[in-house]
């Protein structure tokens, strides 16, 4: 078996995913910054022009005439734009995830071909955490994927427009919240206060937004690793090869340069660090004849 140094194990589609998170996050951040400034600004013109319309304080904003509303009323509809970017943040980050659990099975499978029967199942995290088990030959942590599936159900509670939780909702919480509050309490990490037992019926706030953006990057980060971990080395240098002979220029690469690229890239994109002999011998192993 190949030794192989690593720091975090990932694959070539991890970074990609995260970074979306990441720019979510800062949105909520700032929408967060600009709530509470601007709660104190409208709060003092309240109060000096109860009378007044948006349109007669803001003279200079274009936008003063979309809303068209007393200066009392902009307090509320401040919040109400921060609950509104709060869940459209929260959604928009499950669906990133979503969408890398769709994209990565697609990948894993082009680099090894799957056999026997498909994996079906209309959790997204529920098959993708099965494939893993197949892919390893042995279950993953699970922790991860009830996360997910939680935020999953989240996601549907805020897109659907929901009153209440629906009875899968609360069906799946009874199941796994108490357990995930365990799981994550003994984890470094700030949840900032996330409470998976009371997820279905709490109002989102930016301190709880925060801790969801914390827990999907772990859980993205965590579920990729798996995914990588259950490849081989030798899959991972053909992949790479076949992307670095891609390019016209590298068709002929003499094989020390090849060798170099492709041990440059497995520290790049999947995070794994391995001597150049490695990889020269993975590279004999698909048999990628020198240049002439």
């Amino acid at each position: 078996m190949t030794k192989v140094a690593n720091k975090m194990r990932k694959t070539p589609l991890a970074s990609r995913f995260i970074k979306q998170i990441n720019r979510v996050n800062d949105q909520i951040c700032f929408s967060a910054l600009q709530q509470w400034d601007s709660k104190i600004r409208l709060d003092a013109i309240a109060k000096d022009h109860a009378d007044a319309f948006s349109t007669e304080v803001f003279k200079n904003n274009p936008y003063a005439k979309r809303i068209h509303r007393r200066v009392t009323e902009l307090p509320e509809l401040s919040h109400d734009a921060q609950a509104v970017a709060l869940q459209t943040g929260v959604v928009a980050s499950v669906e990133h995830v979503l969408a890398y659990m769709q994209e990565v099975q697609d990948f894993r499978e082009g680099l090894v071909a799957e056999t026997g029967a498909p994996i079906r199942e209309d959790a997204e995290e529920e098959q993708l955490r099965r494939k893993i088990e197949l892919w390893r030959g042995a279950p993953p942590a699970s922790s991860y994927f009830r996360t997910l599936g939680c935020f999953r159900h989240l996601r549907n509670h805020y897109a659907h427009v929901n009153e209440k939780p629906t009875q899968a909702f609360l069906s799946y919480i009874k199941s796994y919240g108490a357990p995930l509050n365990t799981f994550w309490g003994k984890r470094v990490i700030d949840i900032h206060g996330v409470d998976f037992k009371s997820l279905p019926t709490t109002a989102l706030t930016p301190e709880l937004a925060f801790g969801m953006m914390n827990l999907l990057r772990v859980c993205l980060s965590e579920v990729d690793q798996m995914i990588a971990d259950s490849l081989p080395h030798a899959d991972k240098v053909r992949w790479i090869v076949m992307e670095i002979r891609l390019k016209p220029g590298n068709r002929d690469l003499e094989r020390a340069r090849l060798v170099r690229k492709v041990t440059t890239r497995l520290k790049i994109d999947w995070g794994q660090e391995v001597d150049e002999s490695q990889v020269e011998r993975a590279i004999e192993g698909i048999h990628i004849a020198p240049k002439a």
